[in-house]
């Protein structure tokens, strides 16, 4: 097979609109499209980078023990961006992790309004790390936004 990467992910939420609301006003990712029970959205590279399906408010969500999707990635252009979404997150008062250094990236995480884990990221050059026997080993606090 030849893959050339993840086209969408599709998660589940209990209230349309209120997700719409995070990640249309808040996150500025674009709608372009609806069915009923779903939402489609693009960050600019696929006709949809994420979908919503409406499960209703009385859905449960998956305790940390149960299988399922851990966080899914969201890449943003540059470092300024990935420091002023982190901010925006911050200044709503949003919960948010600490900045991450995973040697191939830098991010954060957060949570959607159904309690979804995000991880916001930027990729580091190839050429600071393709050295590394395993790159993935270790992660470290990413500083820089805390000052």
């Amino acid at each position: 097979m030849d893959f050339k990467g993840i086209n969408h992910v599709a998660i589940k939420a209990r209230n349309l609109d209120v997700s719409d609301r995070f990640y249309r006003d808040f996150l500025g990712m674009k709608c372009v499209g609806r069915r009923p029970g779903m939402r489609f959205y693009t960050a600019g590279r696929h006709h949809h980078d994420l979908a919503l399906v409406e499960v209703g408010a009385e859905s449960r969500s998956p305790g940390p023990g149960d299988r399922g999707l851990a966080h899914f990635c969201v890449d943003v252009a540059d470092e300024m961006t990935l420091y002023s979404l982190y901010m925006r997150f911050r200044h709503a008062k949003s919960p948010v992790s600490v900045p991450v250094d995973h040697t191939v990236m830098h991010s954060f995480y957060a949570l959607d309004p159904d309690g979804h884990l995000i991880e916001f990221g930027v990729d580091v050059p190839r050429k600071r790390w393709a050295h590394l026997k395993n790159p993935f080993e270790e992660d470290y606090l990413y500083g820089s936004f805390e000052n």
